[in-house]
């Protein structure tokens, strides 16, 4: 066992790979203190001609990130920072459904150990309520006329809510702040890679409509009324469904049915309008 300065015990290849039973997640697997990215350092390792299934893992990060550039903030030893080398035989318009694929495979490790995760599409799991994973999938360099993707995980364990950022506390959770205690962070690193690369196995062999079937049973958006912010523009819409590609169907305020790949959904708390809400009288 390696222990960081701080104390904290750090997940070393070696050890994790004694346990994983993957035939190729994982398979080489980095670990390092501290990274600027993984998915900086894993798209480096892709051009250079990794394989798939190369996993970079980070204990911290100086300039992590999430989607539309936002910062993803990882403490060491409080995490799991990792990011996943692929080579998928699917066009890059479908690249959507590889953030799906990689919210089932993380939830169904999550809910090994109990928890219960929602799904906020596109790539958000919730528990109760608050973001405890975000995932982050871009397009990494082609090698032999295929495109590969770079699949980025960051999952909170053990950040208590002083450790997270004063705007992000109120959204964001960890499986302590859950439960008062954390999974193995060894054990739980090795059962997600099994887990996603069993869901991504789906979508290789063509069943992408297994990994909507798992992924709508977790969603917490079906039938939500939202706010979408999108390109400069926001509107009201209701959730409709997740169609073959990933995409989110939404019926706008003014009825027409739109088709989202990108942007920002909210969900709204609406309240009762006044004439209906129950009210306490007092007795004669």
């Amino acid at each position: 066992m390696r222990r960081s300065p701080a104390g904290l015990k750090i997940l070393i290849p070696e050890a994790v790979s004694k346990g994983l039973t993957t035939r190729f997640f994982g398979k080489p697997l980095y670990c390092f203190n501290q990274l600027t990215s993984t998915n900086d350092l894993a798209r480096e390792l892709a051009r250079g001609g990794a394989s798939e299934g190369t996993t970079v893992l980070a204990e911290s990060q100086t300039k992590g990130r999430g989607r539309h550039g936002r910062k993803w903030v990882s403490q060491e030893g409080k995490s799991l920072t990792f990011s996943i080398v692929l080579r998928p035989s699917i066009p890059q318009e479908r690249f959507a459904e590889l953030t799906l694929t990689a919210a089932v495979g993380v939830a169904k490790a999550l809910e090994r150990h109990g928890f219960h995760p929602a799904i906020k599409w596109p790539n958000d799991l919730l528990l109760s309520g608050r973001k405890v994973c975000g995932i982050l999938t871009e397009v990494g360099p082609k090698k032999d006329k295929m495109t590969s993707a770079i699949l980025g995980i960051g999952l909170n364990l053990s950040q208590s809510s002083a450790d997270f950022p004063s705007d992000l506390r109120s959204i964001a959770t960890s499986l302590k702040i859950q439960k008062g205690k954390t999974p193995d962070r060894e054990v739980l690193l090795q059962e997600i890679l099994s887990k996603l690369e069993e869901a991504y196995g789906w979508v290789r062999d063509g069943k992408f409509l297994r990994v909507l079937t798992e992924w709508r049973q977790r969603s917490i958006l079906n039938g939500k009324q939202v706010k979408v912010s999108l390109g400069g523009r926001s509107f009201f819409a209701q959730v409709l469904d997740v169609d073959e590609r990933g995409g989110l169907l939404v019926r706008t305020d003014i009825g027409t049915v739109e088709r989202l790949t990108a942007g920002e959904v909210e969900t709204l708390r609406l309240k009762a309008p006044a004439s209906t809400r129950k009210t306490k009288t007092k007795g004669n």
